[in-house]
């Protein structure tokens, strides 16, 4: 395949478990058409450090020109969008790292947020709800304003995201066995999935360091299928969760004075993406408070979105 370098875009999805690299080739009309993708490792740089996090995009920068049969050479723009990116020094050192390494003439580091609604929605008007391990709102509307609400990490927030519904499940089951809350089968399908015998072995489990943030948002699953079976502690986890996600995007979406017919709505992470029944919650919940979207794009993707906007940078600059 014969690419030329002055055709050539980035867009890079970088997060807490894989990184995803896009590389696309501009085409008349400021389209694009993608041809190349790679896939690596974590590359939240304050989760992993550095080194570690921009040997990923490296990789999967390496992997997408690899895939279209061509070396690695220097593009005409580059779009970052990283987790773990949301303040200035941050988004310093990638843009430090790509230019010492020459990835491309133009770069742009924006949060991952950013390139959700640009991926999800057309032209990047409405707002884009993230909600994996963690949670996040951001929008912005036709002016330009930004707005944004969660993504405190968490220790201060991340409401709905998959580490405080696992944490509510343990929580619901130490209540239960001091008698402060209702029995829950989450006790039993939480001990066995995790080989443990007495709920008090919970305590070590939690206060272990080589337990990671990871391994309690993985029990989200368990909650899901509790729910499934009519467990009502596991049903009220999820509501409240659903309702503190409908919550962040209600005040991005007043914020920024959006209404049904001016707004949609990106969604991403992994609860979102994969419990269709929890998505549908949350789309309840905003038509209940009529702050329901005028479209809804579930988005698995959102290097496609650093692609958009590394074009509109790379158009405005002309």
């Amino acid at each position: 395949m014969s690419l030329h370098s002055n055709e050539l875009v980035l867009g890079i999805d970088g997060g807490g478990s894989k990184t995803l690299a896009s590389l696309a080739v501009l085409s008349e009309g400021g389209d694009f058409h993608v041809v190349g993708r790679g896939t690596a490792g974590a590359s939240n740089l304050n989760a992993i450090g550095i080194v570690p996090a921009a040997a990923a995009v490296q990789r999967a920068i390496e992997l997408a020109f690899q895939s279209t049969g061509t070396q690695p050479r220097r593009v005409a723009a580059l779009c970052m969008g990283m987790s773990g990116a949301g303040r200035a020094e941050e988004q310093q050192t990638w843009v430090n790292w790509a230019q010492e390494n020459q990835v491309a003439e133009q770069i742009d580091v924006v949060t991952d947020a950013e390139t959700v609604l640009a991926a999800g929605t057309p032209e990047g008007i409405g707002v884009a709800l993230i909600a994996g391990t963690g949670s996040l709102a951001y929008g912005m509307n036709q002016t330009g304003q930004i707005a944004r609400a969660g993504g405190w990490g968490y220790l201060l927030g991340d409401e709905g995201g998959g580490y405080q519904i696992g944490l509510a499940a343990l929580k619901a089951i130490a209540k239960a066995v001091d008698g402060l809350g209702r029995e829950t089968c989450l006790q039993s399908m939480i001990l066995h999935a995790l080989g443990l015998d007495d709920p008090r072995a919970l305590i070590r489990y939690v206060y272990d360091h080589k337990s990671k943030r990871s391994d309690i948002a993985a029990l989200t699953k368990l909650v899901f299928e509790a729910a499934e079976n009519e467990d009502h502690v596991a049903r009220e986890i999820l509501q409240q969760a659903v309702t503190e996600l409908a919550e962040l995007v209600q005040v991005v979406v007043s914020r920024l004075h959006l209404t049904k017919e001016n707004y949609s709505l990106a969604l991403t992470g992994g609860l979102l993406l994969q419990q269709r029944e929890y998505r549908v919650s949350l789309l309840e919940q905003l038509h209940f408070q009529q702050r329901e979207p005028s479209s809804v794009e579930c988005v698995d993707d959102s290097s496609l979105g650093a692609i958009r906007i590394a074009i509109r940078r790379l158009n405005a600059a002309e």
